[in-house]
């Protein structure tokens, strides 16, 4: 399966293709949950890749080429590393991130446990002299990348901006759809926007110690263990001896939210799941989860999902 765009060493021995077509292949990660790759091989040493995980598990990294560049973009969710120094960092919803495989994670996960985005990766070892050629007619310089970012030592991380962000739009809704050829031009497009961006914008990345991560974790644990009871921030952060600021911080990285709005979105949620699944009165629901009265779980759910509960409950 040489055109496959499925190295097994990049998976590692669990993962398998389930389906394989003229323009892509679908991988089975063969994690706990889900987790599919979609590949397109586009050139020879270029291919994208769509992920669509749904797994709590963390994962190690695997065996990669030495000289390997990858563009990734998280679309929803939120990607989680761990490199050897015990930092850890994120890929935010809506960022896209320039990384070589010189300064690889050892693991990998998803805090919120499911994610979806795409990688454009670049293998420079397996490059003809005719990509070469094509990129030097736009002009695209891939050296470049890496050496103006110092991939060896960091991570470039970023939001997105209006044109990229449209040009990621693109290429999720041409998934499945559009033939391998529109993904070639559309990677080239990328590209020449990526090769611009980094040799003028700064990165915004953060790095976080480990223990200020599982600190702020099990606090979270806690909380979505306790939803009936009201629980105090501060006494739980000294408990945990983490400053309350740099909680805020950290779980915001995360998670994504802050922690009040988190276990909102959490409990409304686990409502909606009441409400559809059972016929337990909205205002045993609302003492369920710390709400002292139907009107305020009530308040609660509309600014979360739009509709009062008892019209959920219909619809």
């Amino acid at each position: 399966m040489e055109n496959s765009g499925f190295n097994q060493e990049w998976y590692g021995k669990q993962a398998m293709i389930i389906e394989q077509t003229n323009d892509y292949t679908i991988v089975d990660y063969g994690c706990k949950g889900s987790g599919a790759v979609i590949n397109y091989c586009l050139f020879n040493g270029i291919q994208i890749s769509f992920l669509d995980f749904d797994t709590p598990e963390i994962m190690p990294s695997q065996k990669f080429n030495s000289d390997i560049i990858t563009i990734s973009h998280c679309r929803a969710g939120r990607y989680e590393c761990e490199f050897p120094n015990h930092t850890m960092a994120y890929l935010p919803e809506n960022y896209f991130s320039v990384n070589s495989t010189q300064y690889l994670p050892i693991s990998f996960s998803f805090p919120l446990q499911k994610y979806s985005g795409l990688s454009l990766v670049i293998d420079k070892q397996a490059l003809t002299a005719g990509i070469h050629r094509i990129m030097d007619m736009i002009p695209i310089d891939l050296e470049k990348i890496g050496t103006t970012l110092n991939l060896e030592r960091n991570w470039y991380v970023s939001s997105s901006p209006a044109k990229l962000q449209h040009l990621f739009s693109e290429l999720y809704e041409a998934k499945g759809i559009e033939h391998v050829g529109y993904f070639r031009i559309k990677a080239v497009e990328l590209l020449y926007h990526i090769d611009q961006l980094t040799q003028t914008n700064g990165c915004d990345f953060k790095y976080f110690d480990r223990g200020q991560i599982q600190a702020t974790k099990e606090i979270r644990n806690y909380l979505v263990t306790h939803l009936e009871q009201k629980v105090s921030l501060e006494k739980l952060t000294r408990n945990a001896h983490i400053n309350l600021s740099l909680f805020h911080m950290v779980f915001a990285q995360i998670y994504g939210d802050t922690p009040y709005a988190y276990l909102k979105k959490y409990k409304m949620n686990l409502a909606a799941g009441r409400l559809l699944d059972s016929n337990q009165k909205i205002g045993d629901i609302a003492v369920e989860f710390g709400y002292s009265n139907a009107s305020k779980l009530a308040k609660a759910f509309q600014s979360v999902y739009g509709v009062l509960p008892k019209d959920y409950r219909k619809g």
